[in-house]
């Protein structure tokens, strides 16, 4: 494992040459974007105009009037030009391909907003920190469908998820673990082990990085 950035990271945004993420030095400094390329390896200041069309889109000017901080909240494309966007708050809505709100509601579970959301045929996962749940919801209707945890739980504290295939990468910050979980199958398994809380995970080119308590990492 290798430390690529150290420093504080909020966002971490994959894209087809590497990864793109919001970041800081320290809590004096001002935020700053970076940009690390799989290629050759490079760290590069990026300006925040590049970071913002990778996570919102082509819909970027549309889609970040729904947001209030559009590196915090959690904003996944659906297919077909749809965009669905969770806030902080956990106040929801979902943008047709014109760029306007077709439902509006609350995403939360016991009074609580998603610490993090994914997508995967057609339903939205959310994960739930203080609850020590996955749930899956109806993208039709967004009623909830199926929970994984609770009281007894293999998750603790989850916060960012990554899903690729199949499977969802959960960051389970209480436990210093990442773990995936087959979003078919509902089994759950321990993927990395690391010795302090783990906030972030993404994959790009095949290289997975994560986000610790003491900066970025390439695994």
């Amino acid at each position: 494992m290798k430390k690529v950035y150290e420093g504080i990271v909020y966002d971490v945004v994959p894209k087809s040459d590497g990864i793109i993420f919001f970041c800081r030095e320290s809590e004096e400094d001002n935020v700053c974007v970076k940009m690390l390329s799989t290629s050759d390896g490079r760290l590069m200041d990026a300006d925040l105009y590049a970071y913002v069309r990778c996570k919102l889109g082509t819909n970027a000017n549309r889609v970040v009037k729904y947001c209030n901080n559009y590196v915090l909240d959690h904003i996944l494309p659906l297919g077909n030009g749809e965009t669905f966007i969770c806030t902080e708050d956990g106040q929801a809505n979902i943008l047709g391909a014109d760029g306007l709100s077709y439902w509006s509601g609350e995403i939360k579970y016991r009074g609580s907003a998603p610490s993090d959301i994914a997508f995967y045929k057609n339903s939205i996962w959310a994960s739930f920190k203080n609850s020590n749940v996955l749930i899956r919801f109806n993208v039709k209707n967004m009623n909830s469908e199926i929970r994984i945890g609770g009281r007894t739980s293999p998750f603790d504290e989850p916060e960012n998820m990554f899903v690729e295939g199949e499977w969802a990468y959960v960051c389970n910050s209480g436990q210093n673990k990442l773990i995936r979980v087959n979003l078919d199958s509902y089994a759950v398994e321990d993927y990395y082990g690391f010795e302090e809380p783990i906030h972030a995970y993404v994959k790009s080119c095949n290289y997975e990085f994560v986000v610790l308590d003491s900066g970025l990492y390439v695994i």
